[in-house]
């Protein structure tokens, strides 16, 4: 009989990673778990990432050779990942790929509101107008409101879930707003901040003025004393004249436009001012 040789067959049992999940844009992904290879030969590992997709082209992630992987913070685009095990035997190196997870990234631009605008105390707001959300889920929206400034905190606006939002009449505050958009993806919600739009409401608090005197027909009315007005915005000035009486019709006095008014002698006709 002659010698005897021996073929030995070097197994590879890739073993398995798990799990797909979806997260934010930026997020920090779970550490992946396995199952370890086996084989007859010395058992070493090599991560694969591949953001064409499991059927796409893989590359070596540089450093990650242990059973198991922690993708680090921050992944911003879907990516997915295998691992390849190898199996040493007699200086041979055999391969296999384990199966394929995905991490998949829910991404969400939150679009963007306008605009900022002044309106008088109880005056009505025009209807905000808005550039849509996008994002890879299921867009939802929530507008919100602060009273403090958009560096302040917002608070949510009851049923206010559209993607545009007409502020009601009446608002005496002055008041900025903004939409929260969020995408729900795999289950997942991921949501982001539109810009902020204030409404300014221009305060003005009118003042009084005094005081009510009676004249001989032809005299000269003592000049008004009064109280400044005071607002938000810059303070002007029209006196008006009524000969029907106080709830009647007024018209502006020509030139009347300082704080205090100072009507001329010869008044013949009982008329009241505001």
């Amino acid at each position: 009989n002659s010698n005897c040789i021996t073929v030995t067959v070097n197994d590879i049992n890739a073993g398995s990673i798990t799990a797909d999940q979806t997260i934010c844009s930026g997020g920090n992904p779970n550490a992946f778990t396995s199952v370890a290879a086996t084989g007859s030969g010395s058992i070493t590992y090599q991560w694969q990432s591949s953001i064409t997709g499991c059927a796409g082209s893989f590359s070596d992630i540089v450093g990650a050779t242990s059973a198991t992987y922690d993708v680090p913070a921050g992944l911003t685009v879907t990516t997915s990942y295998r691992r390849v095990a190898t199996s040493t035997q007699n200086g041979v190196p055999c391969s296999a790929n384990s199966n394929c997870i995905t991490v998949t990234v829910n991404d969400i631009n939150p679009g963007s509101i306008a605009a900022d605008q002044t309106i008088c105390s109880g005056g009505n707001p025009n209807a905000f107008t808005s550039v849509a959300a996008t994002g890879s889920g299921a867009i939802t929206y929530q507008w919100q409101s602060s009273i403090t400034g958009c560096a302040g905190s917002f608070s949510d606006i009851a049923g206010a879930t559209s993607a545009t939002y007409d502020v009601p009449a009446g608002l005496t505050v002055t008041t900025s707003y903004r939409r929260v958009a969020t995408s729900t993806q795999n289950g997942v919600p991921c949501s982001a901040n539109s810009n902020c739009i204030t409404v300014t409401v221009n305060d003005i608090n009118p003042g009084s003025i005094a005081a009510d005197q009676t004249i001989c027909s032809g005299g000269n009315p003592n000049a008004f004393t009064s109280v400044a007005a005071t607002g938000s915005g810059a303070i002007t000035y029209q006196w008006q004249s009524s000969i029907t009486g106080c709830a009647g019709s007024f018209s502006d006095i020509a030139g009347a436009t300082s704080a205090t008014y100072d009507v001329p002698a010869g008044l013949t006709v009982t008329t009241s001012y505001r």
